[in-house]
């Protein structure tokens, strides 16, 4: 069984732009959000995604939870694209 995200999500924090590429960087990035911020979306993404690594539930009904978490928790989001050139060259950054 795999656990990667495909494609993986980009979202952006406080502590800047990152990859949610699997399971784990779901959950770890889940248990660092602040307790203040939690909510009930926050504990049914992170109870998905603890049942998808363990092999209890799809990893796409994780992915769809954590999905949903981020829009109600306003996670900004990155558009993922492959312009590696561009990118090297920093004309630009997509965010």
């Amino acid at each position: 069984m795999t656990d990667l995200f495909d494609p993986p999500l980009q979202v952006d924090d406080e502590f800047g732009p990152r990859a949610i590429c699997c399971l784990m960087d779901a959950i770890e990035f889940l248990e660092e959000w602040p307790f203040e911020k939690r909510c009930k979306v926050h504990l049914k993404a992170s109870e998905a995604c603890c049942a998808a690594y363990d092999g209890r539930q799809p990893i796409d009904a994780a992915r769809v939870a954590f999905r949903s978490w981020v829009s109600v928790a306003g996670v900004r989001t990155c558009i993922s694209v492959q312009l590696d050139a561009v990118e090297r060259a920093g004309v630009f950054e997509i965010c």
